[in-house]
């Protein structure tokens, strides 16, 4: 099978997305021709492993603030690789960006597009964007957003929702295409295979891996800490996505003269498991995750998880592998938990330990793998060739913040417009391009989404920059 791999971020960036997506591509590459579309310092196409190249898009900023251009050039070079590879498969795990320009491919060539939630969509802008764009969440811009949210589904042939109550938020959302539930994979026996920490020790380490921001919760975690002797050392991992919230979060622990907090700020992802291994319980406040990678990796090396209730705790996290509090559970409750594991006698902590492995032993790659290829069959053989007004397709790339990148599109399909009629090509999707090109016939609405599209990628991108150039202090 020949798939397609698209991540808005560059490897090592952007959390859980970012991070599945690159994982999956290389993995599903052991037995499958994949090809990644990511950002790039420049664009080209590269080999990385057999079965597996990385189209880069020349993109601007570092970090998570990396932009990709949708330059005319760029994405003639996308479209003509795409034209040239013919994928069976077109898998995106952002809405917004290369997975827009995928998506238009892949209705204009009649390609199953499928897109991961990694995001709840009635709760888009919750996952980050209400901490770096504080001033541009209004009630105005989250329609929009819902709106754009939207179109982009409607235009998917199927969506995986990571866990039931994912699939339950999307279908809130008025999603009516085809759900596939299929959770997040990572390497369970790598990380089943590190050691665990020594619960003998005089000293207990507390640990949380994530970005720092208001919907995880950190500031819980340092009134929790309060709870516990000063034996107990908490370490938190992870940049600050609202820098003024993790400025606030080391002012309180020093007013509080809280010396056993350790701020460590970024962390190679390949130093996690090593963190891991002397962590007598990861603790976590966030009030909302999809599925936490975070917590999966804890549990997969044999680390308790206390955590407070959201949509990862109440699929994996219970009094069998730590302990799962309700949402409103205080400070002291919780620190209470963490105390009672870590004066378990030692092999009462092992079994915990083992019990965590166990718990997300299907959550391997293999096994997720073989579900996701099952999912693209599924749909390849209900996959019909069917026709698509070009009002359709102009909506998805009125969505495109790009105007060049829009124009171009233009052109591109009224040239297979003219190629389809000189052919008659049996199975066109496409008619006349009348919709897409004359702008009196495409929604006011739809240009409305546009330039908000357009002031929101500026202002994001700008703003992002500033943010991941700041020093983590």
């Amino acid at each position: 099978m020949k798939i397609v791999v698209i991540s808005i971020f560059k490897e090592g960036f952007g959390g859980g997305s970012g991070r599945v997506g690159h994982d999956m591509a290389r993995h599903f590459a052991v037995e499958h021709d994949v090809v990644l579309i990511c950002p790039a310092d420049e664009t080209g196409l590269f080999e990385i492993a057999p079965n597996l190249r990385i189209l880069g898009i020349h993109s601007i900023g570092e970090k998570n603030a990396c932009v990709p251009l949708l330059s005319r050039k760029n994405v003639n070079t996308m479209f003509d690789f795409l034209d040239k590879f013919t994928p069976d498969i077109i898998h995106a795990h952002e809405p917004v960006s290369l997975s827009l320009m995928g998506q238009v491919w892949a209705v204009m060539n009649n390609v199953p597009f499928v897109y991961t939630a990694h995001v709840l969509p009635t709760k888009t802008l919750d996952f980050g964007a209400t901490d770096i764009l504080k001033f541009l969440v209004t009630p105005w811009t989250e329609s929009i957003t819902q709106r754009m949210m939207s179109d982009f589904l409607q235009h998917c042939d199927a969506v995986i929702a990571l866990n039931n109550a994912a699939a339950a938020d999307i279908a809130q959302f008025g999603y009516q295409g085809q759900v596939f539930v299929i959770p997040n994979a990572r390497d369970i026996d790598t990380l089943g295979n590190r050691q665990i920490a020594d619960i003998t020790s005089p000293t207990k380490i507390l640990t949380f891996v994530g970005y720092l921001n208001q919907r995880k919760n950190q500031r819980y975690l340092l009134d929790m800490l309060q709870y516990l002797p000063r034996n107990y050392i908490l370490q938190i991992i992870g940049d600050a996505l609202d820098p003024d919230y993790g400025d606030q979060l080391k002012q309180w622990a020093k007013a509080k003269s809280m010396d056993n907090v350790v701020f460590t700020g970024s962390v190679p992802y390949s130093e996690i498991p090593d963190y891991l291994e002397k962590t007598h319980v990861f603790v976590s406040a966030s009030k909302m995750e999809v599925q936490s990678l975070a917590v999966i990796e804890a549990l997969a090396s044999g680390t308790p998880v206390v955590a407070l209730s959201n949509e990862t705790v109440d699929e994996l996290v219970n009094e069998n592998v730590g302990g799962r509090l309700g949402p409103n559970a205080s400070p002291e409750t919780f620190a209470q938990r963490v105390r009672d594991i870590c004066n378990l006698s030692a092999p009462d902590y092992e079994q915990l330990c083992t019990n965590a492995r166990h718990r997300v032993a299907y959550l391997g790659w293999d096994r997720i793998r073989t579900e996701t290829l099952h999912a693209y069959t599924t749909l390849l053989d209900d996959h019909t060739h069917s026709s698509v007004a070009d009002d359709e397709i102009s909506k998805i790339i009125a969505r495109i913040p790009s105007e060049e990148a829009r124009k171009f599109l233009g052109e591109k399909i009224t040239q297979l417009n003219e190629t389809i009629q000189n052919k008659i090509h049996p199975h066109s999707r496409l008619g006349l391009f009348s919709i897409a090109t004359h702008t009196r016939q495409v929604s006011g609405t739809t240009w409305c989404c546009v330039g908000a599209t357009r002031f929101i990628s500026t202002i994001l991108g700008g703003v992002l920059q500033l943010a991941t150039a700041r020093p983590f202090r």
